[in-house]
């Protein structure tokens, strides 16, 4: 893609031992990759559009949206999917039935993102030792397409073969993972704090997400965070994670 725009990796695997299949079985069912590649649109003037995922924690809910263009304004299509009720009556119910109290309205949401990695690691001497639950910052693009075709190996799309070298490969990269940070911190249960988070302004494009520099795209899938900015949720989301700056729209 293009080097202004960070990537990263979670874990393939859960287990490193042939005997935790159902461990295993689990974590794949709530796998989070969804198999897709950000794709260069040539019929329409070659932008680029990526996987993205909005999240609505405080509804347990989310949306997914396959191609997302870098040059579209998040507010255009928050507006297409959580739009104002006519004649600004909030007593309308939205078209989510989910939505109980009719909250999800375009101008009623407070977007975010978490910060996965923390810029400071590009300047670390050494390699920042990561939880293994963590995401991991790829380091350039050949990291990123053996982590790609990695993942398509262990789906299956290449054949058992390389479906278990696949498997080894992955198995390896945690136990080192996991051993570092045993050596660090003494136990896999003693994690890092919560994530930081950064507000992005609705009139952003995707494309400013994208080049913050505390972005990080896990799994070449853009996971933002929405909330009806007065829910409860909202405001324990704040507490339990700092925010610690604002994408801001391009006018601003």
């Amino acid at each position: 893609k293009e080097e202004t725009i960070a990537l990263g990796r979670v874990p393939l695997v859960a287990t490193v031992k042939d005997d935790e299949d159902e461990i295993e079985a689990r974590w794949h069912h709530h796998y989070p990759h969804t198999g897709q590649l950000p794709k260069r649109q040539l019929q329409d003037g070659g932008r680029w559009t990526w996987p993205v995922l909005f999240v609505y924690p405080s509804h347990h809910q989310s949306d997914f949206i396959e191609h997302f263009g870098e040059d579209e304004i998040i507010a255009l299509r928050m507006a297409q999917m959580f739009p104002e009720q006519e004649g600004n009556d909030s007593g309308n119910e939205t078209e989510m039935p989910w939505d109980y109290n009719n909250e999800f309205r375009c101008s009623n949401l407070a977007v975010y993102f978490e910060v996965h990695c923390l810029d400071t690691d590009l300047d670390s001497k050494r390699n920042p030792v990561i939880h293994p639950d963590s995401v991991e910052r790829l380091k350039d693009q050949g990291a990123a397409m053996r982590f790609y075709e990695s993942s398509r190996a262990l789906k299956g799309d290449e054949g058992p073969e390389m479906t278990t070298v696949a498997r080894c490969m992955e198995r390896k990269h945690l136990h080192h993972q996991r051993k570092a940070w045993i050596k660090k911190h003494g136990s896999l249960f003693s994690k890092q704090d919560p994530w930081s988070v950064v507000q992005v302004h609705p009139a952003a494009t995707l494309g400013q997400v994208l080049r913050n520099k505390n972005m990080v795209v896990p799994n070449f899938l853009v996971t933002i965070m929405l909330f009806p900015t007065e829910h409860p949720a909202h405001k324990e989301f704040l507490k339990e994670h700092k925010c610690i700056g604002i994408v801001e729209s391009q006018e601003a």
